[in-house]
């Protein structure tokens, strides 16, 4: 089986090692020459953390065509907020029956990704998923290394359509133990862990950043109130859960299958994962945290809470707050059920659940 990774940052250099580790041929795409200049010059990645060694790659290239040629899986390991672009570019070369997994896919990346090569195309040869959070817990070095602070235990994925989400579970399950298949794509997505604690973190410390102050992110920036905050943004999340029939949103629940640890509320797991220790804040403001996980994150559950007529004060706090403090209108340029045509999904999985409160086995298909 042979892997393509577009995107040369800590993930994709993360997924470089560890699949090079398990033997398998792989071709790293990056669209900037500095990122992957020592990586080619070297012909692999310096591994450090979890996994250690030196590890070869096939190609390093700017070509994206020459990544993909001949890939049986395509992992893109980018901020969400580069998706639609890069579907858009991958679209022409793209051969029947690749596999296409978004790491992570943030809130409704596979359905936009989906959406944008049919729109391209008139049709859609391949497969497409998306995982919950990386597999990794990771941060790019100097040259061609990385550091893998943690390989989680369990990362959630699901296909789009969801018929597929076995197959690509049966074709990726020994290569990747760690994925485990959810059969409801839409909860799945929706439970999206970088939307909680990235933005709201980011200003709740954004004076620290943005004089470019040193301090860990988790360990120092997740207090016992600013995690109250992050309870009552879940807590909404929860109630957009609810209307759809789908399990409640528990960042306990999965800091436990992820990273091992058992605590009840969201301030304790955090400062119990281990992993999280020693992470130290972006030294600048404007950073992925509001960039991406804003628009593919908090901007769609916005919108679905919008669509389902359901309030959500704080999410839209951190919204608009995220936004001045960018400069950029956040609710304008990000990911909305509108844009993305889901008023007929979001509709349809209402009847599933009014049918099943009902008592009713009919299953009703979305495709």
């Amino acid at each position: 089986m042979k892997f393509c990774i577009i995107g040369a940052g800590s993930g994709g250099r993360a997924f470089a090692a560890y699949l090079s580790s398990k033997e398998k041929p792989v071709n790293l795409f990056n669209r900037s020459y500095s990122r992957i200049a020592d990586i080619k010059k070297k012909s692999g990645i310096k591994s450090k953390g979890e996994l250690k060694g030196f590890f070869p790659l096939n190609i390093v290239t700017q070509r994206l065509d020459r990544a993909v040629k001949k890939a049986d899986v395509i992992l893109v390991v980018t901020p969400a907020s580069a998706h639609k672009s890069i579907a858009q570019k991958i679209a022409p070369i793209l051969t029947k029956d690749q596999i296409i997994l978004l790491n992570p896919g943030r809130t409704f990346g596979a359905i936009e990704f989906w959406q944008t090569i049919k729109d391209q195309m008139g049709y859609v040869p391949v497969f497409i998923a998306e995982t919950q959070t990386l597999i990794f817990t990771s941060r790019q070095l100097k040259k061609n290394k990385v550091k893998i602070l943690k390989i989680k235990d369990c990362v959630e994925f699901s296909a789009y359509p969801e018929k597929y989400t076995f197959f690509i579970y049966d074709t990726l399950k020994e290569v990747f133990p760690e994925l485990e298949p959810s059969e409801d794509y839409l909860e799945m997505t929706l439970k999206n862990i970088g939307m909680l604690l990235h933005p709201t973190l980011s200003i709740l410390n954004s004076g620290m950043m943005d004089i470019g102050n040193e301090f860990r992110f988790y360990s120092e920036g997740a207090t016992k109130r600013t995690c109250e905050v992050l309870e009552r943004l879940q807590m909404e999340i929860n109630q957009i859960m609810k209307i759809l029939g789908l399990k409640q949103y528990d960042f306990c629940k999965w800091a436990n299958k992820s990273y091992g640890v058992k605590e009840k509320c969201i301030y304790d797991a955090i400062q119990t994962i281990i992993a999280y220790k020693d992470i130290i804040a972006p030294k600048k403001l404007i950073t992925r945290y509001f960039t991406e996980d804003i628009p593919t994150g908090l901007v769609p559950i916005s919108s679905l809470a919008e669509f389902l007529g359901i309030k959500t004060p704080v999410i839209d706090s951190v919204i608009n707050l995220s936004s001045i403090l960018c400069g950029t209108d956040f609710k304008r340029g990000g990911r909305t059920i509108a844009k993305l045509e889901l008023e007929e999904y979001i509709k349809r999985r209402i009847a599933i659940k009014e049918l099943t409160n009902l008592g009713t086995k009919e299953q009703i298909y979305i495709h």
